[in-house]
């Protein structure tokens, strides 16, 4: 009976190494990418990635939780914003994002509670915080995301970065009209012009599968 209960342990041992094998096991696996070794989801959603120097790479964000309603769909996405700080605090942030089923518009973009009156934390701050040039996530709340609140993906068409002049060799094709608030976060561009492109491929996921 030992004999055999010591055999089946050598097995499972056996199968549990074969399968950890399979396995993608470090911190490339964590970097968007799709090419090394890690699992690639079906919940991944690419987008241009761009970082403080002008480089533009394509990273995933990933849709955590779907949910629709009668007038809108709920959304948890996570996405990695700043990739030049060291890694032990370059992390992984979540938004808690809304968006209505009849005009597509963004209702809520949340880093903390499930919308105004929300009870649950349904998302995470992983940029900076305050950002170099002194912008907290208070900030971001109050200032630059009811920005991007109400806007459809067609607002935001042309719109590559949160500047009205070249980025490192990149311009937009249209005028962003609150110059006075793009001053006021010249120094943030990795949040806030990540914060648009992830949400303008949401946006495009939303209208695709929910659309009229």
């Amino acid at each position: 009976m030992k004999k055999l209960s010591l055999l089946l342990l050598t097995l499972v041992f056996v199968v549990t190494l074969s399968a950890c094998g399979e396995l993608c096991v470090g911190p490339e696996c964590v970097t968007g990418e799709t090419n090394n070794g890690g699992v690639v989801a079906d919940n991944a959603m690419p987008f241009t990635h761009l970082n403080g120097h002008g480089d533009e790479t394509t990273k995933n964000a990933y849709i955590l939780f779907e949910y629709k309603l009668r007038d809108y769909v709920k959304y948890q996405v996570t996405y990695l914003s700043c990739t030049c700080r060291n890694a032990d605090v370059n992390y992984w942030q979540v938004a808690y994002v809304e968006i209505d089923l009849n005009t597509n518009e963004l209702l809520t973009i949340s880093f903390g509670h499930d919308g105004e009156d929300g009870h649950y934390t349904a998302g995470m701050w992983g940029d900076s915080d305050p950002t170099p040039t002194g912008k907290t996530l208070d900030d971001f709340e109050t200032e630059f995301i009811p920005w991007l609140i109400g806007k459809t993906l067609e607002d935001l068409e042309g719109i590559q970065v949160f500047k009205n002049s070249d980025y490192h060799g990149i311009s937009n094709t249209v005028t962003i009209d609150d110059q006075d608030l793009i001053d006021d976060y010249t120094g943030s561009s990795v949040s806030t012009n990540n914060m648009i492109r992830v949400m303008k491929e949401l946006l495009a996921y939303h209208e695709a599968n929910y659309g009229s």
